[in-house]
């Protein structure tokens, strides 16, 4: 019987041969337990992960919580104090901040803490009535442009453009000296003029949604024009009329702060933000306090609007990517696990 021949460190071989296996073993479990992981894992809804990436826009939670900040000291700070906004005191006229009076007084003795509040009200008052009425106009001029293009696309757009090439300031100036003493008819100037920005905005998004499956199908089933507009087009151009509405409050509040700040806007005995900048630029280089006061308030608005249309912006991007989203993570880990799996069937 002829002998057996075992190569010489065949054992060895063995040895590594066994450990390779076993590290197989464990990468395979940990890929199993990585795509249970997956499995486990409820789908989040578009509005969950909207809310997830706003939380994780910190300067859109700045604006926030900037705009509740003034909200309350423009409404209910007044009510703890004991003067009113045009009451005069003209023994006590142009004081300096005081414990009475945390801005000081104007030239009759008014305290301009209540006054900047109540500038801020009325300014605010008018930022968000705009706001609501340019939206309201122009989403359903931008949705009937975009839906049924030809003609009427050719006159809105034709319209949008006319407004656009005309200065605002000029056609303020004009409609304000008729329309500009009360914050109504205020309101109504300042929507009839920016309607055209979230008008061009609705009108791109229902042009690249306005053939898509779901509108087909609609019209397929005999859904009239109108039915398809309010229930299929506007409610998936809401993510831009939230972002549009949110700067468009921003730009009412300066355009209606310039008017009053001109003489063209908010009239006596009301007072808004830019009324009160207006009264006091006699006297910014003996008091530049009573200045400063009414117009970084103006400044801080429109900072905490556009950092809250930025964050809403962000958040209802379907392409972004929310932070600390586990799905992800588990793929990152299978990945992970595959590398090394195939490391080891590599070096085997």
């Amino acid at each position: 019987m002829a002998d057996t021949q075992i190569p010489v460190g065949g054992s060895d071989e063995l040895v590594d041969l066994a450990a390779e296996t076993e590290q197989m073993s464990e990468t395979a479990k940990r890929l199993a337990a990585v795509d249970a992981e997956g499995l486990s894992e409820n789908p989040k809804s578009f509005g969950k992960l909207a809310w997830e990436r706003f939380l994780n826009h910190r300067l859109a939670l700045l604006g926030a919580i900037g705009l509740v900040l003034i909200f309350l000291a423009f409404y209910f700070a007044p009510y703890l104090s004991d003067y009113s906004f045009d009451e005069p005191d003209v023994v006590r006229r142009l004081e300096g901040p005081s414990w009475d009076h945390p801005f000081g007084t104007d030239t009759i003795g008014r305290d301009l803490y209540v006054r900047t509040a109540q500038g801020g009200r009325y300014s605010m008052r008018i930022g968000i009535t705009v706001a609501i009425l340019s939206t309201v106009f122009g989403t359903l001029m931008g949705a009937v442009a975009g839906y049924f293009g030809k003609a009427i696309d050719i006159v809105v757009s034709q319209v949008i453009n006319l407004f656009l090439v005309v200065p605002y300031l000029v056609i303020l100036a004009v409609f304000a000296q008729k329309f500009g003493s009360s914050a109504n008819g205020l309101s109504v100037v300042l929507a009839l003029l920016l309607w055209t920005r979230i008008a061009r905005v609705v009108r791109g998004v229902v042009f690249s949604i306005k053939e898509q499956e779901f509108i087909m199908a609609a019209r397929s089933a005999g859904a009239s024009h109108v039915r398809i507009i309010f229930r299929h087009v506007i409610p998936n151009v809401v993510g831009a009329i939230a972002v549009e509405i949110t700067l468009l409050l921003g730009t009412a509040i300066v355009l209606e702060s310039t008017l009053s700040f001109l003489g063209l806007g908010v009239q006596p005995p009301n007072a808004s933000l830019g009324t009160l900048v207006a009264d006091a630029k006699s006297n910014i280089d003996d008091d530049p306090l009573r200045v400063l006061t009414p117009g970084l308030c103006i400044v801080f608005i429109v900072l905490c609007v556009n950092f809250l249309g930025d964050g809403l912006r962000d958040a209802l991007d379907p392409r972004s990517k929310a932070e600390g989203n586990k799905p992800v993570k588990a793929a990152k880990d299978k990945n992970a696990a595959g590398v090394d799996a195939g490391e080891a069937v590599g070096s085997v």
